[in-house]
């Protein structure tokens, strides 16, 4: 059954620039709101051609309302101007005024017919807003809206909601995940309909909540769902309206969230105090290390790249104190087994890439550094091509993907091509798959989480040229995103590893099997998970790769600061 009031939408077909209308209280808008409306520019398939802005007056009864609320709500005001002190640096909310931006955009004002908490804009004002044919209405200001104008443009009104509608109904925006201990924040932009906060979304992402502040995790999530508006306006512009209501009922059993009344931000306060003294307390007497292990099995062929996925068996290789070893990948160079890694020293707070020899026993000798650069590195992913062996470490402090050929292997490298330039990517995977390469990497606009989203490249060598696939990001869930290691096969079907970021960084690992794979279309489903609960003291595992028999991990332990003991 539809939704009451609502009319069946037109079907999407391409169209070269979509019409959009912005519903605003005032042209001055938060940063992450002035760079979505860039973004939609940026796309070249959609102009502004209307603002309609909110002209209703305070009233007494609501000014009256707001004043009690503020009394009874001081402790979350201060709150939260201890949560922002330190500031957010790019901040999502620095207010922008979007008059240049908007010069020459017709602008409506209207006085909504107000309830308690809903605003109806009345039949006249809809008239004046139909007479201007936008697309879409994009809701950036108002309160709850209802009536004629979910229906006032052919596609609706667009939303955004910073929470998961499943799970937090209301607000404020993160606060809630934080207080309560949720590991992931939703965000969603959907398509309202008289259904309160149930609308067809149009782009769904899960972030990690910072659990120790709610302004950091906000900032991370309002500055990535600034990408969602261009990427909603790009698909319809394309004749891909992929909004979707859902299919089942979806009962929604939580309260009604609202900003904490003083008692109950007494709480919260002091369930933070006690997580951030737990946290100092932690960091002064311990410290995490991530270690390698492997395994040897001789039951399989040379070429097999599938894992041993029961690491109980494993040998750990640990790290001397002042650094971490971590990203494993297994080469085979000179009839010798060889793990390349990320080998992270303390002191310097960059990574370097190291190599070690692996035998029939263990370790032969010790790490020797084989790249390093100025620049942080990490995940060596090592492939082959055309019988030449290539490493293509994450360089995303330089915001390039560099590509290295072996000369001496795996000892000596010499930088072979620089396929992406300009653009920070992290843990780039490759697969031939098909006929075609494909690179699955992780990227983030600036303020936002490299954990969250996955995006997929297509080209005809590995070296590029790389397409953009049209799904982009293939993936928005910090729960299954960012890549694990290599892709393998078995039975037929490629699978690919990825890390769990939601309760810690690399907190698991998950292996999906890929369903479907082409150019315009991508889909997984998730078969497996590796938790770090083989060995007493592990809290993290997030790299796995196998050559031949022979498998390799990284794991992390804590150490304590207050003796030598391993």
């Amino acid at each position: 059954m539809a939704p009451p009031d609502s009319e069946a939408r037109p079907e999407a077909a391409p169209v070269e620039r979509l019409r959009l209308g912005l519903l605003l209280d005032t042209l001055a808008q938060p940063a992450w709101v002035e760079r979505a409306l860039r973004r939609v520019i940026e796309t070249g398939r959609a102009e502004f051609v209307l603002v309609v802005r909110n002209a209703a007056p305070a009233g007494p009864r609501r000014r009256l309302l707001a004043w009690w609320r503020g009394a009874d709500q001081l402790l979350y005001g201060l709150f939260q101007r201890l949560d922002r002190a330190r500031g957010l640096e790019p901040d999502p909310f620095a207010p922008v005024d979007l008059s240049a931006m908007l010069r020459g955009v017709p602008v409506i004002d209207v006085s909504p017919r107000q309830s308690r908490v809903s605003d109806v804009i009345e039949e006249a004002d809809l008239e004046r807003i139909r007479r201007e044919r936008p697309d879409v209405l994009v809701r950036l200001g108002f309160r709850i809206l209802r009536g004629g104008i979910l229906n006032a443009a052919p596609h609706g009104v667009w939303s955004y909601h910073h929470g998961d509608n499943h799970r937090y109904r209301g607000g404020p925006p993160a606060f809630w995940e934080v207080i309560e201990g949720n590991p992931v924040t939703g965000t969603l932009l959907q398509r309202l309909t008289e259904w309160l906060d149930d609308g067809e979304v149009l782009y769904r992402s899960w972030g990690a909540t910072n659990l120790h502040s709610v302004a950091r995790t906000q900032g991370e999530i309002y500055w990535k769902s600034s990408e969602f508006l261009a990427r909603a306006v790009l698909r319809l512009a394309e004749g891909r309206d992929e909004a979707s209501a859902p299919r089942d009922p979806v009962p929604y059993g939580h309260r009604l969230y609202v900003a904490p009344r003083n008692r109950e931000m007494a709480a919260g306060m002091a369930r933070l105090l006690g997580r951030r003294v737990r946290s100092k307390w932690a960091s002064l007497t311990t410290h995490d290390q991530w270690f390698l292990a492997f395994r040897r099995r001789a039951d399989l062929a040379p070429s097999n790249r599938e894992p041993d996925l029961a690491p109980f068996r494993f040998t750990p290789i640990y790290p001397p104190r002042d650094r971490y070893w971590a990203d494993p990948f297994p080469m085979r160079a000179g009839g010798a087994d060889y793990v390349l890694f990320e080998d992270y020293p303390y002191a310097t707070r960059r990574g370097v890439i190291a190599a070690l020899e692996l035998g029939a026993g263990g370790p032969v000798g010790s790490p020797q550094v084989i790249l390093e650069r100025d620049y942080h590195l990490s995940y060596p992913f090592v492939f082959e091509w055309k019988g030449v062996t290539f490493l293509m470490p994450e360089t995303a402090d330089a915001h390039r993907l560099e590509v290295y050929r072996a000369t001496r292997p795996p000892m000596e490298w010499t930088l072979e091509a620089v396929p992406i330039e300009g653009v920070r990517v992290a843990d780039a995977t490759l697969a031939e798959i098909g006929g075609r390469w494909w690179m699955f990497t992780n990227q983030a606009v600036p303020g936002a989480s490299f954990w969250d989203e996955l995006f997929l490249y297509h080209g005809p060598t590995p070296l590029g040229p790389w397409t953009p696939h049209r799904r982009n990001p293939i993936v928005s869930d910090v729960r299954r995103a960012r890549p694990a290691g290599g892709l393998f096969q078995r039975g037929g079907h490629w699978y690919r590893p990825s890390q769990d970021c939601s309760a810690r960084y690399g907190g698991a690992v998950n292996i999906h099997r890929i369903v479907r794979l082409d150019e315009s279309s991508y889909e997984e489903c998730t078969v497996g998970r590796l938790l770090p609960d083989w060995r007493p003291g592990l809290h993290g595992v997030h790299t796995v790769n196998a050559l031949g028999g022979l498998t390799v991990l990284d794991a992390l332990r804590r150490r304590s600061r207050l003796s030598w003991a391993t």
